[in-house]
C-alpha cells in the first residue's frame, strides 16, 4: 500500500514526503476534544440583486462576505489513543454543556484552525447505540462569530476628525482669549504684569513636566518592539505583542545603534524646541504673543517624540496647573481668568488629540482613557460655558464628540479584563498556554502583571478574556 500511495502522489504531482494528516489540528469546542470524520463549509457573498424593467440583465450589488457555516461530523470514542479524552459518557455531557453555553466559543477546525463561533439551535445532533458500544457519533453545525462592530462610511477617519477639530478648538480658543483681554485693559502695564504672571506660573510647570515626554528611556522603550528587543518594550519596530488582535509587526531595522542614534536626537531637540518656546513665551512683551506662545508651547509637546501615555498626563497636569495669584482689581482678575481658561482649554484639546493616538490593548484600558479624557473635557466645557464663551465651547463639545467616536470604535474590537486566581505561581509560558493555549501571548501577561520575573507571575491579576 505505501508503494501505491507513491505512485499516486507521484502521478498528482506530489512527493513521496507529502504528509497531509501532519497539517491536520487536533480538533476540540471550548476545550471539550474531538475526532472528526468529515467536514464542510458554507462560502461567499451577500449580494442584493436589482431587476429593472426591459433589461435583460440584473445589477447584483456587493453587500459583504456572507456568514462562514460549517458542519462538521465526528465521534467521541471512550479512552481515545489519539485524543484522550476518556469516558465517552462524560466526553458526551462535556460537548453537551458547551454546545448549550451562552456566547460564542473557541473551535479548533481541523484544517482552518482556531475559529471564534456560536452554536444554533439544533446545531448539535448526537446520537449512540448498543450496536456502538462506547462510541457516541455526531453533527455540528457552527456559525461564525464576529464583535458588535457597525461599519464606518464616513470616508474621513475618526482620528483625523480628532485632529481637525483640535485645530479649529486653538483657533477659535487664541482669537476668544484676545477679544477679552483687548476688552479688559485698564492700563497696559497692569494687564502685561498680570499676564505674565499667570504665564510664569504655568511655564515653571512645563519645565518639571517636560521631562517625562522627553526622557531617553521612555523614548527608546516606545521605540522598540517586545518581539526583538525585550518583554518590557512596548513599540513597534521589531513586533510587538498586541493582546487579542494578534501581533503588530513593524519592520525591523538593521542598524538599531543608528535608530537609538536618531530617537535620541530628536528626543534632545523635542526638548530644546519646547524649551525655547517657554523662553520665547517668558520673553513676550504684548498680549497677542502671550496668547499665541502658550498655544505654541501645547503644540510644541503635542508633537515631541515619545509615548502617548507621556504626552496624556503631561498635558492633564498642565491643564490644571493655573495661577491662584489674588488680583485687586476686577480688569486684573477678568484677565487672569481669562488666561487661566486659555490654559485649561489648549491643554485640555490637546490632551484629547493626543489620546486620539492611543491604542489600548484591552477594552478596559481603552474605557479607562476615556473616562480620564472626559472628565477633563467636562471641566473645560464647564469652564467655558460658565464663560459664555459660545464658539470655545462648540469647539469643546465638537472635540469631544469625535474622540468618544474614535474611542468607541477602537474599544470594539478589543476584548475585557478578567480576573484569574492561581493556586501557586506559575511561569509565564505556562499561565498563556494554559489561559490562551498561545505561549507566544507570555509576554502579553508580564507587560499586563508589570512583574520583575516572568517565572514568577502572581497568583492574582487581571489579563484579556481572550
Amino acid at each position: 500500500m505505501p508503494v501505491i500511495q507513491d505512485v499516486m502522489t507521484s502521478l498528482m504531482g506530489g512527493g513521496a514526503s507529502d504528509d497531509w494528516q501532519s497539517q491536520l489540528r487536533a480538533s476540540s469546542f471550548r476545550g471539550v476534544p474531538f475526532a472528526v470524520v468529515a467536514e464542510e463549509g458554507s462560502h461567499g457573498r451577500r449580494q442584493a440583486v436589482h431587476e429593472y424593467p426591459w433589461r435583460d440583465t440584473a445589477w447584483i450589488e456587493d453587500i459583504g462576505r456572507a456568514t462562514r457555516r460549517f458542519i462538521i461530523r465526528g465521534f467521541l470514542i471512550q479512552n481515545s489513543q489519539v485524543y484522550g479524552g476518556g469516558d465517552a459518557i462524560t466526553q458526551r455531557q462535556s460537548l453537551i454543556a458547551a454546545c448549550e453555553a451562552k456566547g460564542s466559543g473557541t473551535l479548533i477546525h481541523p484544517t482552518l484552525g482556531e475559529l471564534t463561533v456560536s452554536i444554533p439551535e439544533n446545531g448539535l445532533r448526537i446520537s449512540g447505540s448498543t450496536e456502538n458500544g462506547r462510541v457516541f457519533e455526531f453533527t455540528l453545525m457552527a456559525i461564525e462569530s464576529g464583535l458588535k462592530v457597525f461599519a464606518v462610511t464616513d470616508s474621513t477617519t475618526a482620528g483625523d476628525t480628532v485632529n481637525t477639530n483640535y485645530l479649529k478648538l486653538v483657533s477659535a480658543t487664541v482669537a476668544s482669549a484676545l477679544a477679552r483681554i483687548k476688552g479688559e485693559i485698564r492700563g497696559v502695564t497692569q494687564a502685561i504684569n498680570t499676564i505674565k504672571g499667570a504665564v510664569t506660573f504655568w511655564t515653571s510647570m512645563v519645565d518639571s513636566t517636560i521631562s517625562e515626554v522627553t526622557n531617553l528611556s521612555n523614548v527608546l522603550n516606545s521605540t522598540f518592539g517586545n518581539t526583538q528587543y525585550g518583554r518590557y518594550s512596548k513599540g513597534s519596530v521589531g513586533g510587538s505583542s498586541s493582546a487579542v488582535s494578534g501581533n503588530t509587526s513593524t519592520a525591523d531595522v538593521e542598524d538599531t545603534q543608528a535608530l537609538a542614534d536618531q530617537v535620541t536626537a530628536q528626543s534632545v531637540m523635542d526638548r530644546k524646541n519646547i524649551t525655547d518656546t517657554v523662553d520665547h513665551l517668558n520673553n513676550s512683551t504684548n498680549p497677542d504673543d502671550f496668547v499665541q506662545g502658550v498655544a505654541d508651547v501645547v503644540n510644541a509637546i503635542l508633537d515631541s517624540a515619545g509615548s502617548v501615555n507621556d504626552r496624556i498626563s503631561a498635558l492633564e497636569k498642565l491643564a490644571n496647573a493655573i495661577s491662584t495669584e489674588y488680583q485687586q482689581s476686577d480688569s486684573s482678575k477678568a484677565i487672569s481668568a481669562t488666561m487661566n481658561t486659555l490654559i485649561v482649554v489648549l491643554c485640555t484639546g490637546a490632551m484629547t488629540r493626543a489620546a486620539a493616538d492611543a491604542r489600548p490593548t484591552s477594552r478596559d484600558e481603552a474605557e479607562a482613557i476615556t473616562q480620564r479624557v472626559s472628565v477633563q473635557l467636562d471641566t473645560a466645557l464647564v469652564l467655558a460655558g460658565d464663560r459664555a464663551e459660545d464658539g470655545m465651547y462648540g469647539s469643546l463639545l465638537a472635540i469631544r464628540s469625535s474622540f468618544l467616536a474614535t474611542m468607541s470604535d477602537r474599544a470594539s474590537g478589543l476584548s475585557e479584563l478578567i480576573q484569574v486566581t492561581m493556586a501557586q505561581p506559575l511561569p509565564a509560558l505556562t499561565l498563556a498556554n494554559r489561559l490562551y493555549q498561545d505561549a507566544s501571548r507570555a509576554d502579553e501577561l508580564v507587560q499586563e502583571a508589570r512583574v520583575p520575573h516572568p517565572a514568577f507571575m502572581p497568583v492574582t491579576m487581571k489579563v484579556l478574556r481572550q
